[in-house]
């Protein structure tokens, strides 16, 4: 027997969520027989539930092809309106999972009027003058969607007469995943225009509607007053928000920036096994654990990009999307991002088929479609077992004899029977609009093998954030990690490094660690400067 889509606790919990309503909000849910079940049934169950958890949210089902789905121009089933007499805001498919958040957030703006926005960026939109149609294309199992998701429709309900927004889960609407190349999601149409494959700070997503465009950079709205804080701390995974804990709880005023979503890797690693404490828990959900808590001793910006960083005599000035701030100290916590095979086919069929986080994108591959992991250790493996665990069919290569992962996913891959390809690599992935098969070359005998694929994912490494480390002109290594002491301290007083940008173990245990040591160490270092002795 299936599980209820909303259990007595996440009724309890939306209850005291719902609260904040105020006006009552209309939703419509269209659907049509035989088309995308069993999601047409879960919509109308999740829908339905919700109405019943707070009478001011008035649910009303109707059928495609009839007079209110004519009226509304819908043709896709399951589809859901939010208060159409009033804006335009649509799902494209079951709203559930990841998306489930961004459902509820979006019922309390659409009730209220107010949205998720920075005066700065509401300030941006007036500068709008003609009609836009935001499309966001997600999966229920992106971890990073509902914060673009909420961009579009904050925009919507902030300009009805000018912006409609509409959310397309890929696996349902396989033909516009396919037709927009939006196989990897979080991706983001601007009319016809793609304005942003990935998630991107809140100011050039606003920036972006208001040019139909993708832009790089958003200026500030106004020029705003320095923001002075002890310790300015740059991303916000474990090591910089355990950093951010630390500070605060040392009596140092402290802010967290970060340029894209909190949690960092850890946020897409579908299970974590060898955090203490947890034998077994989401990333997601550990991440939500470790914000929660951060966010009780300081502010965390999401979304903050940061162009550059300066030394002055009172310290340092950090110039971000959102003004500048002023900072006594600094804690380096950027982490790192994926390596690329740089392998023809992969940059062209990047997100058409080829994506670096199976959590995100793997869904669409989930019913027997054929796919690539290539790599050997803990990531690849984990995404392997993952991808299998959801129903793709997993094929794995790695260029060496044997894996470094560990014994226990090792051992996992071998019980699941999971075909490998060892002392191999991939040399070309081929397609057209979309993958469709990659090669394969034997690293002993250079024979080649082609496999058919639908999706290539690539876990073979990271390589550092460490950008900001070169403008500072600290030291790094031959890698580019940021070079520290057994303090956390980097080649320039007063900065500190922590996190996989540091390099050494890439573990959420060694990285809350380094959070901690590099925020003590900021704290002895300010109350008594070293260097000055």
């Amino acid at each position: 027997m299936e599980e209820p889509i909303i259990t007595e606790e996440i009724r309890d919990s939306l209850r005291d969520t719902f609260k904040q309503l105020k006006d009552e909000v209309a939703v419509l849910v269209f659907t049509r027989m035989g088309e995308n079940e069993p999601f047409n049934e879960r919509t109308v169950e999740l829908i339905g539930e919700l109405g019943k958890v707070d009478s001011r949210i008035k649910v009303s089902f109707h059928k495609l092809g009839g007079k209110e789905a004519k009226k509304y121009g819908v043709e896709r089933s399951p589809s859901v309106l939010i208060a159409p007499e009033r804006y335009s805001i649509r799902y494209t498919g079951a709203p559930l999972g990841e998306e489930g958040r961004s459902l509820i957030m979006t019922l309390i703006m659409v009730s209220t009027g107010k949205t998720l926005l920075s005066p700065e960026s509401l300030k941006r939109l007036e500068r709008l003058d003609q009609k836009r149609h935001v499309r966001v294309f997600v999966s229920p199992t992106c971890p990073y969607c509902p914060q673009q998701v909420l961009y579009a429709t904050s925009a919507a309900v902030a300009m009805p007469r000018l912006v409609s927004a509409e959310v397309v889960e890929i696996y349902e609407n396989r033909d516009l995943a396919e037709k927009y190349g939006a196989m990897s999601v979080p991706k983001t149409f601007v009319g016809e225009e793609l304005t942003s494959p990935g998630l991107e700070p809140e100011e050039s997503f606003i920036e972006s509607i208001i040019e139909g465009k993708q832009v790089q950079y958003a200026p500030p709205a106004d020029r705003q007053d320095l923001k002075d804080f002890d310790v300015v701390i740059l991303g916000g995974g474990p090591a910089g928000l355990t950093a951010a804990i630390y500070t605060e709880r040392s009596g140092l005023k402290s802010i967290v920036l970060e340029s894209a979503n909190v949690g960092g890797q850890v946020a897409i690693t579908p299970v974590v096994e060898n955090y203490p404490g947890f034998a077994r828990i989401e990333g997601n959900a550990l991440v939500d654990l470790m914000a929660r808590q951060a966010s009780e001793y300081t502010t965390i910006l999401q979304g903050v990009g940061v162009q550059d960083i300066k030394q002055d005599k009172d310290g340092f000035r950090i110039q971000s999307t959102r003004g500048e701030f002023r900072a006594r100290a600094v804690v380096l916590a950027t982490g790192a991002t994926h390596r690329t095979l740089n392998v023809p086919g992969e940059r062209e069929l990047a997100g058409r088929g080829v994506s670096y986080c199976a959590t995100c994108d793997g869904y669409i591959f989930k019913d027997g479609k054929d796919v690539i992991v290539v790599g050997g250790g803990n990531s690849a493996l984990t995404d392997a077992l993952y991808l299998d665990s959801i129903g793709a069919h997993v094929s794995v290569v790695h260029r060496r004899d044997s894996f470094r992962a560990e014994e226990r996913l090792k051992q996992s891959l071998e019980d699941r029977g999971i075909p490998v390809y060892l002392q191999s690599r991939l040399t070309r992935i081929s397609g057209e609009k979309t993958v469709n098969s990659v090669t394969v070359e034997d690293i002993n005998t250079a024979k080649t093998r082609h496999v058919k694929a639908d999706g290539v994912f690539i876990a073979i490494g990271y390589k550092p954030n460490s950008e900001l480390a070169g403008t500072l002109g600290l030291k790094v290594d031959k890698e580019g990690y940021i070079t520290v002491d057994g303090a956390q301290r980097t080649s320039m007083p007063l900065v500190y490094a922590a996190g996989d940008v540091a390099g050494g173990v890439k573990q959420i245990a060694v990285a809350t660690g380094q959070g901690s040591v590099a925020a003590i160490s900021a704290f002895e270092d300010l109350a008594n400067p070293y260097w000055k002795k």
